[in-house]
């Protein structure tokens, strides 16, 4: 369970991350506040913490910067990055995804039978809030979603996008890093097109059961030896 003070104290984490990455991606308060369709004093309030953004918000913001999302859950201080200019239907966007928050959040909670009392008791908050929540009415602010996330047994990351242009770009954005956190001979072998073939057999052979892997591996020995 958050109280208050914990869940404004995530608020200014984020802020400071959210303004971090900003700097790094030469932008400006203006330029978010356009992108999110909000005031430059509202954008400002979530820097400054005042304010806790949604995710959707935050998605929106991670895709213009050029950032992952895991950024605002670590606390690694971004460099120069070049500026990255996108177009962004951002009103549309921001709504749809937090419907479809909204959903996921109402659907895990069924799943574990956690009643809306419980989660608003999570947050300190009355449940028409929750209800709110789960119909996609109002944004949900992230130390808020984390908190009901924890209440669910889930991660925060259970709710990012999956799919679309940010989705697609966060899934690409992870993978590189994946990639990059591997050993240099491993990269080198897998940057090298002569050998797709190898690693699709890899791909084949990783989807197979234990036993199955068995048998092939005894196979080989037989052929060895």
């Amino acid at each position: 369970m958050a109280d208050k003070k914990s869940l404004a104290l995530r608020a200014k984490i984020i802020g400071v991350l959210l303004r971090d990455a900003r700097l790094a991606a030469g932008k400006t308060p203006k330029d978010c506040a356009a992108v999110l369709d909000i005031t430059v004093a509202g954008y400002v309030s979530f820097e400054l913490g005042k304010k806790a953004i949604s995710l959707p918000e935050l998605e929106l913001l991670a895709y213009y910067f050029d950032t992952p999302l895991t950024h605002f859950w670590g606390d690694e201080v971004k460099s120069e990055a070049p500026e990255r200019i996108t177009q962004v239907s951002s009103d549309q966007l921001v709504s749809l995804r937090q419907r479809i928050i909204g959903a996921q959040l109402k659907q895990a909670r069924l799943e574990h039978n956690v009643s809306q009392k419980e989660m608003a008791a999570a947050i300190g908050a009355p449940t028409t809030r929750i209800k709110s929540y789960e119909d996609g009415e109002r944004p949900i602010p992230v130390p808020e979603l984390e908190t009901l996330a924890w209440v669910l047994g889930l991660k925060v990351e259970h709710f990012f996008e999956k799919q679309g242009p940010v989705g697609e770009w966060d899934a690409a954005r992870r993978a590189f890093e994946t990639f990059k956190d591997l050993p240099q001979e491993i990269q080198d072998f897998v940057s090298q097109p002569v050998n797709e073939s190898y690693l699709r057999i890899a791909m084949r052979l990783a989807s197979n059961d234990p036993d199955k892997l068995r048998e092939i591996a005894a196979g080989l020995l037989d052929i060895t030896f």
